[in-house]
């Protein structure tokens, strides 16, 4: 077949015709796999991989908590039975030696969170979160069904009723000046399971963290060190939520852990706050992330 253009005719012409070809069928393919490569990078603007594992290192985070016999105290009292922590265990590949000696005997080195033990640390200290005396469970008594929430008449690893031990042990103790710091921290820390403050523990992951929060105030830990070592406890705890928190936060170039306070405040980790401020605007925008773990609100 013979093409001809106006002012082209013959050979010419079909030369012509035959390299447009051929320029079409080599860069048009090129280019669009550019602008799509583009397109991705505008919509996908975050290295998941490399916020998973900021987020979520395998040596955990390192806290100025030294644990000391308050563990060992709390299995003592009966407000965790090592018997039936055993037992649960048992079912999960055991209790590790590790596991065993912060249940058994006094800590001396700095406690470290990790990605591994978190689920193990968030029962201990859900025992201690409830059992020991302080007046921000004083206030939370005057609640009427104090015994029915998830957090007392959850707690099915004690000697007895978990009730029995409630806001009665004095294990940490916290100076005028400590307790002011640590309740303002606990008011105005959330966690996404719930629209609760940590000041008031109706779950396991709240009263896991006040007694973290506790621990840090006694031993003179800052504001902004406790309100950072919270962001680390609910980061592990809720691995899914706070990766999209942080993909949020990297949207916007905000330093993740720069931010602890806002972060694990009402807008980013109560429930109905995540659920408008983070979760929709990244599902608008097909960001979502998706991660495994996370621990449940029972033992």
């Amino acid at each position: 077949m013979r093409l001809e253009f106006k002012g082209f005719a013959g050979p010419v012409a079909s030369l012509s015709i035959i390299s447009l070809l051929l320029v079409v069928a080599v860069f048009v393919p090129a280019i669009s796999k550019s602008i799509k490569a583009d397109m991705n990078a505008v919509q996908n603007p975050v290295d998941y991989s490399a916020l998973n594992v900021e987020l979520f290192p395998e040596a955990g985070f390192k806290t100025k908590i030294i644990l000391g016999d308050v563990i060992p105290k709390l299995v003592e009292s009966g407000a965790i039975d090592f018997e039936k922590m055993k037992e649960l265990y048992s079912a999960r590949s055991g209790l590790t030696e590790e596991e065993t000696n912060l249940l058994t005997q006094t800590a001396a080195e700095p406690l470290v969170i990790t990605p591994k033990n978190v689920n193990f640390l968030l029962n201990v200290f859900w025992a201690l979160g409830i059992a020991n005396k302080n007046p921000i469970l004083d206030e939370m008594s005057k609640y009427d069904s104090v015994g029915n929430l998830a957090s007392t008449g959850g707690w099915t690893l004690a000697k007895g009723e978990a009730m029995g031990y409630f806001n009665k042990i004095e294990l940490v103790t916290l100076t005028a000046e400590q307790q002011a710091i640590f309740e303002e921290v606990a008011k105005n820390t959330y966690r996404p399971c719930c629209n609760n403050p940590t000041a008031f523990p109706d779950c396991n992951h709240g009263a896991a963290l006040l007694a973290l929060l506790e621990l840090g105030a006694s031993q003179n830990l800052t504001k902004n060190e406790l309100y950072l070592l919270a962001l680390q406890a609910n980061t592990l705890w809720f691995p899914q939520n706070y990766l999209s928190t942080a993909v949020l936060m990297k949207s916007k170039n905000t330093d993740y852990w720069g931010n602890a306070q806002e972060i694990v405040g009402i807008k980013y980790s109560s429930y109905s706050g995540w659920s408008a401020n983070v979760y929709k605007p990244l599902q608008a925008q097909n960001l979502l992330p998706k991660t495994q773990g996370g621990g449940s609100c029972g033992v």
